[in-house]
């Protein structure tokens, strides 16, 4: 069972608490106990792992692109077992936007 501990802070305190925590992408809940736990043990390196894996996350934007373009691989692979026609111009553009995406995370192997 977890625990709850309430803080209070200033306005500015909050500010600097949120924007650090959106910079590493997690909560700023998850962003304060690892600054915490690491305050409590100094062995501990809690927010350097929290910004060493916020450093390799993918831009939020990317990351929407893939997952639709996850949704639209879905959808053909349904259409294609289904034996439904699938207009050529549609396949050549999905593999535009599939090399696009793979280009903007480094994937330079696209056919």
């Amino acid at each position: 069972m977890s625990e709850r501990i309430t803080v209070r802070m200033t306005a500015e305190e909050k500010t600097a608490v949120t924007s650090r925590a959106a910079v590493l992408r997690v909560s700023p809940s998850t962003w304060m106990r690892a600054a915490l736990l690491d305050a409590l043990d100094q062995r501990r390196d809690t927010v350097a792992a929290l910004e060493s894996v916020a450093g390799s996350a993918p831009d939020p934007y990317l990351a929407a692109a893939v997952e639709q373009l996850r949704r639209t691989g879905v959808n053909l692979n349904q259409a294609l077992r289904r034996g439904a026609a699938v207009d050529d111009d549609l396949v050549r553009e999905v593999k535009t936007s599939v090399d696009g995406v793979r280009a903007a995370l480094g994937d330079r192997t696209a056919t």
